[in-house]
């Protein structure tokens, strides 16, 4: 006899689990599909959660409101199933020396609560110089898992294997699955990095990453450590250690090169008596403009996704799940004309592709934070100058370069009109960003090239200037930093500064995340927009 659910749920990792025990908690009846992968990123997950990430060390603005979320929700399961899964402890991250900790500690009122922390890793090992991090904690992602699995099948809602979304019949009655005898009122895709037929514009950047088992002579800590890699102690004396991140991978076996990394980075904690025991990998189901995708299909009212929830997966499944949830019983905040993140970025609500200008701005809204550096490579009239100044707000600083008088005052006026003054403008080519911004240090860079609106059309940018100012400015950017270059191509020299920027903006490619946009619909002599995120390496 067929079998008919509210929700059918395609993964069962930490999103599909996260969401399999919220629409429970709601009263609504599901059922799960996973493909039980032994070597899946959520099964190999090693489920930490800290307060301050990434190299500069930053609290997102919504960590305290995941933060809540995860841990009432983790507590809830364990509480519901009798098993223990979530261990609140704080965690250590390491500096270079004295002068880095001082320099965090001195930009750190507004982060989570840190203390100072001086203390060696092994026996008679180096003193470290670190900062303890709360509120931290750890999930054991296995054991919730194999609990999350074991709770389903006591329901009867649970299947293990493989989904071919070309055997389900979507209407907009709701979904059948004849090879499962199945039917539901709705299909909720969370299925880790593997590629979605359903969604094909998700801009899926899968990254394979890592991870060792060792022993450490002498260990002494139990807390987790941080830096570049994490130290993770076992219950039964071993450690794990990871993790890698490698975009360029062919497969999700073990690699001598992850290993080799991860032993380096031992070695630079002066970890040198160390056996390995076991190495894992996995492929963790990212996203190039590092955001979950999450939502309705556009065209399919009977088809949500919750997918690509990267390395923060732990901390991030719970509150996206309830979001999501809220989203089905038509209730909360999440817009639900709005599919999934690459289409907020090109469709406006008429499903009309949004002004490659306000694309831009967009992709750097999500990258820039108050307080980060920003140049506005051609000012122009000002309008980015004035989109950039809003974001990093007082404590922030943007730079913004035009050989025009006439840009640089008609700037001004705007800037002063908004009332902002966290602005430095530069009357010289964009071409000499380099020797005014610190290198490595900017979060973004925006170019629109060609000539000044309402200005003189014969002064245009070139495509030698504009080729030496785009490696100035990927120079300058920071890791993950972001650079938007707008490329006009319909008047004299257009084409031929077009053609020498595709060419660059294709050779970074080779090692940086870089997104072309054109103008819909398409002409030769129509905008392109290229939006590249310098991508993080390892330290």
């Amino acid at each position: 006899m067929s079998k008919h659910v509210q929700n059918l749920i395609i993964g069962q990792g930490l999103g599909g689990s996260a969401v399999a025990w919220t629409l429970s908690w709601s009263g609504q009846s599901l059922f799960v599909i996973d493909r039980g992968d032994a070597d899946s990123a959520s099964r190999v997950a090693a489920g930490l959660i800290t307060p301050v990430t990434g190299k500069r060390l930053v609290q997102s603005p919504e960590f305290q409101q995941d933060w809540t979320a995860a841990r009432n929700f983790y507590r809830r399961v364990e509480q519901q199933t009798n098993t223990h899964l979530f261990d609140e402890h704080e965690m250590i991250r390491l500096f270079s020396g004295e002068a880095a900790r001082t320099e965090f500690l001195q930009r750190s009122d507004s982060q989570s609560d840190v203390q100072p922390w001086q203390g060696p890793l092994q026996q008679d090992g180096v003193q470290h110089i670190g900062i303890r991090m709360q509120p931290a904690a750890r999930l054991n992602v296995a054991a919730y898992l194999s609990t999350t699995r074991d709770f389903l099948q006591q329901q009867n809602s649970y299947l293990k294997g493989a989904w071919n979304y070309r055997a389900a019949d979507v209407s907009e009655h709701g979904v059948t699955v004849p090879e499962f005898d199945l039917s539901a009122d709705r299909i909720i895709l969370c299925q880790g990095s593997e590629p979605s037929q359903l969604f094909p514009e998700v801009p899926n950047n899968p990254c394979r990453g890592d991870i060792l088992t060792v022993r450490i002579d002498g260990y002494q800590r139990t807390e987790v450590v941080h830096r570049s890699i994490w130290i993770a102690p076992e219950d039964d004396g071993r450690q794990t250690v990871g993790s890698t991140y490698d975009w360029k991978f062919s497969d999700s076996e073990p690699t001598a090169d992850g290993r080799r990394e991860i032993e380096e980075k031992l070695r630079r904690l002066q970890i040198e008596d160390f056996t390995v025991d076991d190495q894992r990998s996995a492929v963790r189901p990212t996203m190039k403009d590092y955001h979950a995708v999450i939502g309705r299909h556009p065209q399919q009212s009977r088809i949500f996704v919750l997918n690509g929830l990267g390395s923060k997966g732990t901390l991030k499944a719970p509150k996206l799940a309830r979001d999501l949830v809220e989203l089905i019983n038509g209730v909360g905040d999440l817009d639900p004309t709005v599919s999934y993140q690459r289409l907020r970025h090109h469709q406006t609500a008429a499903g009309r592709q949004k002004p490659l200008t306000q694309l831009a701005q967009d992709f750097v809204a999500e990258t820039l934070r108050p307080g980060d550096i920003a140049v506005d490579a051609t000012v122009g009239n000002g309008f980015d100058t004035c989109f950039l100044a809003g974001i990093v707000g007082a404590s922030g600083i943007v730079h913004g370069f035009d050989v025009q008088a006439a840009a640089i005052q008609a700037t001004r006026k705007r800037l002063e009109s908004a009332g902002l003054t966290n602005i430095r403008l530069w009357q010289q080519s964009h071409e000499q960003l380099g020797s005014v911004v610190d290198r490595g240090h900017v979060a973004a860079v925006m170019f629109n090239l060609g000539y000044l609106p309402r200005g003189d059309h014969t002064i245009i940018t070139t495509a030698e200037s504009s080729i030496t100012a785009i490696e100035a400015a990927v120079d300058i950017l920071k890791d993950g930093g972001i650079l938007t270059v707008l490329c006009y191509r319909g008047h004299d020299g257009g084409a031929q500064e077009y053609e020498a920027v595709r060419r660059l903006m294709t050779e970074y490619a080779e090692r940086n995340d870089l997104t072309r946009i054109d103008s819909q619909p398409a002409k030769q002599t129509s905008p392109v927009l290229f939006v590249l995120r310098k991508q993080i390496a390892a330290n």
